[in-house]
């Protein structure tokens, strides 16, 4: 992580503490989900430059051109003010609240899971890099895309909390977002591992394991 994302998240973190006094008492749940969820993102990015990958910062998006990241993001950042809207005021339901934050956790502990096997060989672009190899047993023998898989577990249960039209928009955007995403990382991968990667693909599902 750059010294500048550090910071930004540093001040994020700052900012959400200094808030709590600012608070109302049906504020408290959206409270501690922000402070959940930023906990569970410095961990990911922990657990991934633990296993030794190489993190950019979000200014390597434009760097690099690869402007997939936003159809990521954007969507991301959508379900998350659809739970706000749904959280701030404490009108929440309690079914989806429970159910979607069972699926958020399984999202985050199966992100982790992947961020371990994938190790040095996790890039938070589309692109290949010189030393990267690919990656076809634990979960990735089963599908090539755990990590993407993950995400969208995770954003769907981020959108079950809020529970509006909101947050079904954007997951639908999510999903967009990913699969061209994928396109274009498939692309990449395979003009970088050729044969290699095709057959890789014909035993493999994108999302969901092969049943035969």
């Amino acid at each position: 992580m750059e010294k500048k994302d550090k910071i930004l998240f540093i001040f994020m973190v700052a900012a959400i503490l200094c808030s709590y006094p600012l608070m109302e008492d049906e504020q408290t749940l959206l409270y501690l989900f922000l402070l959940f969820f930023l906990g569970y993102s410095f961990t990911s990015i922990y657990v991934s430059h633990h296993y030794g990958a190489q993190i950019k910062g979000w200014s390597s998006v434009i760097t690099e051109r690869d402007y997939t990241s936003f159809l990521l993001t954007i969507p991301q950042a959508g379900i998350m003010g659809a739970l706000v809207i749904t959280l701030y005021p404490g009108f929440y339901v309690p079914i989806p609240l429970i159910a979607g934050f069972i699926l958020m956790i399984v999202g985050m502990g199966f992100n982790l899971v992947v961020r371990k096997e994938l190790g040095k060989n996790w890039v938070p672009l589309s692109k290949t890099t010189p030393n990267q190899e690919l990656v076809t047993d634990g979960l990735y023998s089963w599908i090539r895309h755990p990590f993407y898989l993950s995400i969208l577990i995770l954003f769907t249960g981020v959108a079950v909390i809020s529970w509006n039209w909101y947050g079904l928009i954007f997951l639908t955007a999510l999903v967009g977002g990913l699969i061209i995403r994928i396109k274009k990382e498939e692309n990449n991968l395979i003009i970088k591992f050729g044969d290699e990667y095709r057959e890789y693909m014909k035993k493999t599902g994108m999302l969901i394991p092969k049943i035969i």
